[in-house]
């Protein structure tokens, strides 16, 4: 059964449907590039369509569910025929839970799965329930059970990809919390460092610290996790805005946009010029 509410009012959390989204928002909008500022959880129920995160096209077909953290980059294209049971919320709304569950929403990490029946079935049984709680009228304690019910759908969604990938050991312990750390810092740093020295600094860890706590979590070194964030962002300005390479190269941090042009090709196989045109041809298909 599809959400019915868009949303109550003072909660950071909101439930809908796509059918629902439809009725109260511009069509238009769905379907041009644009930025998030909360999380959204997409289930898809029936028909199909598309939807890039970060320029990713992904297929959509019932089964498929698709997580967007803040500040990606989406363009949804669904067909007519297609819905979706939609959950929204802010990053300060679930409970705090351990270092695994904060790399689950990391944006370096998967943002999409075609569910398997077992984990469809599972998946859909906590959010009915999820839903039931929130069209209840609040009796004082709706939104902790709320924050609770969330949980359980998050943490549904890392038992999957647990299971999926065999990560469990990855996030435990002091690993798992380095790491966590290192994506925070990462995040607010991107721009001003790409130096595996200054983050164990900033951190208060040694290099070599670090690059244990990456290669158990993401299977990489430290400076290829640096090197992916600072593409990802890359690859969303060149797409998703007009500024000149230069611009965006001065914005990463390149001092030249040489040096830029040589580290995207490095990451993505193709320059930055090249990346823009083919990805304008891809969004205009």
């Amino acid at each position: 059964m599809p959400f019915s509410p868009l949303c109550r009012p003072g909660l950071g959390l909101a439930l809908t449907s796509l059918k629902t989204l439809r009725g109260f928002g511009d069509p238009e909008f769905l379907a041009a590039p644009h930025r998030l500022d909360f999380h959204q959880i997409l289930l898809v129920t029936e028909g199909g369509g598309t939807y890039a995160i970060d320029s990713a096209r992904v297929v959509c077909r019932p089964g498929t569910l698709l997580w967007t953290r803040p500040n990606q980059v989406v363009q949804f294209c669904p067909r007519p025929d297609m819905d979706a049971d939609i959950i929204m919320f802010t990053e300060s709304f679930p409970l705090s839970m351990s270092a695994h569950m904060g790399m689950l929403d990391d944006v370096l990490r998967p943002s999409h799965w075609r569910l398997r029946d077992g984990e469809l079935a599972a998946l859909k049984r906590v959010l009915g329930v999820l839903e039931e709680e929130f069209t209840r009228p609040d009796q004082g304690l709706g939104e902790d059970l709320l924050k609770h019910l969330l949980a359980v759908v998050l943490l549904h969604i890392d038992q999957m990809c647990r299971q999926r990938h065999k990560e469990t050991a990855a996030f435990s312990g002091e690993h798992g919390e380095l790491f966590l750390r290192f994506r925070r810092e990462l995040d607010r740093s991107y721009r001003a460092t790409r130096l595996v020295e200054e983050y164990a600094a900033a951190l208060r860890c040694s290099t070599r610290a670090l690059s244990r706590a990456c290669r158990a979590v993401a299977g990489t070194s430290t400076k290829d996790v640096i090197d992916a964030r600072v593409a990802l962002e890359a690859r969303r300005l060149l797409v998703h805005t007009d500024l000149p390479i230069s611009a965006i190269a001065r914005q990463l941090g390149f001092s030249e946009v040489t040096n830029f042009g040589k580290f995207f090709v490095r990451r993505v196989n193709m320059t930055p010029g090249a990346f823009r045109r083919e990805s304008k041809r891809g969004h205009q298909s």
